[in-house]
């Protein structure tokens, strides 16, 4: 072990000494010297670009709308919401949580229970292919934007616009 030691610290040593610069080995650094701006002409700016103009949405057909008219079970994973019972604050956390039915009637209203809430109100068509219906100030003073889910599935994907979405399937 003692062996080892030494002849670590013989490396150590001969490591210090070979390719290592040292303080009176320093070299200077070059100063850098920038062009000279003062002599230059300003350039006129580019010339703005028209803004594109927006494509008018296509509109949803109105037999593409029925497929939303009905009763579904809405759920969300991983849910977390606190319940309030008798002024007793409770946080209640759910794993793929199903929350109360969403029905869609054909007369244009809907009613939903969700996060211990109860909404009913009125949904229109948006226009938009990806989202064809709105829930109007639903769950959490929110629209709530209905698409078809995307995975083919007899199924319908319900987006707050922002970060929170539920799926649905039919009753």
């Amino acid at each position: 072990m003692k062996h080892l030691q030494l002849v670590m610290f013989a490396s150590l040593i001969a490591g210090a000494s070979y390719g290592q610069t040292t303080p009176h080995q320093s070299k200077e650094i070059p100063v850098y010297h920038g062009r000279d701006l003062s002599t230059e002409q300003p350039k006129p700016a580019p010339a703005p670009t028209p803004a594109p103009v927006a494509k008018p949405a296509t509109t949803a057909s109105p037999q593409n709308l029925q497929f939303f008219v009905r009763k579904w079970t809405t759920g969300v994973s991983d849910a977390f919401y606190v319940n309030n019972v008798g002024g007793v604050r409770t946080l209640v956390v759910q794993a793929n949580a199903r929350t109360k039915p969403l029905h869609i009637n054909s007369n244009g209203t809907y009613y939903w229970e969700a996060y211990g809430e109860q909404r009913s109100g009125k949904w229109v068509a948006t226009g938009d292919k990806n989202y064809p219906i709105v829930l109007k100030n639903a769950i959490q003073n929110k629209d709530w934007y209905v698409a078809q889910h995307n995975n083919g599935k007899n199924a319908i994907y319900i987006w707050d616009h922002d970060a929170i979405s539920y799926t649905g399937v039919p009753m």
